[in-house]
């Protein structure tokens, strides 16, 4: 048999080459981005000129700081719910058997497997105001009067966006509802309608909070995509018109890959993962908080 120090070697051999690939790919770049924000630098030259923390005085005090930031908030609160309270409607709904449910439930959860990218080129083909399908369509009807700039209003391009996100991932919280909705104990309902209850207070007394967990996760997972966004935005409106659309991904990809500065592109990604951090952190508190109540 191998001797404590020769097992205690031996751990650490096994486990080296997992810690390797973290401190390679995870906290070196994490480490070196953040030294990347101190300087000027465009990327492409040897030489970096140090300004501190002037990359970061000049992101907070920019006018598309405090878009990104609605823009986030409008995407995370409107998404998040609608997708959850559709999600939820739809799986109880499931919960009786019909004919055609096994493809209802196929096709409501199939955006949900498709690229991003393939979605947003899609509904940029459709929504695109000189040459889009829906314009071209209503013309051919009669009806040009209802034809609209539907990607080129500062108005609609936000909400075009989270309609399209809410469709494409509706289907992702009706399967984690629906999953959930089969751990519950038929007897509660069963007991819930002898004693007299409706269909809806059994769905609000019952369902809503037996489910509270699922709604929790997918709340995490939800939040931390939206931070996240950039497929969606960028293939659709270009982060435009006049960022209406700009999300921190993509006003980091366009400061960094088009203008060519990276140093502020790179201080932009620090307040990003600082900023999911919190809000995961937060998150994850709550959660712990309501599983310690229940």
């Amino acid at each position: 048999m191998l001797n404590v120090g020769k097992q205690k070697y031996m751990a650490y051999l096994f486990v080296a080459p997992i810690v390797l690939i973290v401190v390679l790919y995870m906290i070196y770049p994490m480490i070196f981005n953040i030294y990347n924000s101190l300087f000027s630098w465009n990327g492409l030259d040897l030489d970096k000129l140090y300004i501190g923390l002037d990359n970061y005085k000049t992101f907070f005090t920019a006018p598309i700081f405090r878009t990104i930031i609605r823009n986030f908030v409008l995407f995370s609160v409107f998404t998040v719910f609608f997708q959850a309270l559709f999600g939820l409607i739809i799986a109880n709904a499931m919960q009786r058997s019909f004919i055609g449910r096994d493809a209802c439930k196929a096709i409501i959860f199939m955006p949900a497997v498709l690229s991003a990218v393939v979605i947003g080129t899609v509904f940029f083909r459709i929504l695109e105001p000189n040459v889009g399908y829906l314009n071209v369509f209503l013309k051919a009807i009669g009806l040009e009067a209802f034809t609209q700039q539907w990607l080129g209003s500062m108005t609609s391009a936000i909400w075009i966006l989270i309609a399209i996100q809410i469709w494409q991932w509706t289907g992702y919280s009706l399967t984690m509802y629906y999953a959930g909705l089969k751990m519950i104990p038929v007897e509660l309902f069963e007991s819930a309608m002898i004693d007299g209850a409706g269909p809806f207070r059994i769905f609000i007394n019952i369902t809503v909070p037996l489910l509270r967990s699922t709604t929790f996760g997918l709340t995490i997972l939800g939040v931390i995509g939206c931070i996240k966004m950039f497929d969606l935005a960028w293939t659709v409106t270009k982060a435009g018109p006049a960022n209406a659309t700009q999300f921190f991904s993509t006003y980091m990809f366009q400061v960094g890959f088009e203008q060519f500065k990276q140093g502020y592109a790179s201080a932009i990604a620090v307040v990003m993962f600082v900023v999911c951090m919190i809000i995961t952190v937060i998150q994850l508190r709550l959660y712990e908080s309501n599983m310690t109540q229940n």
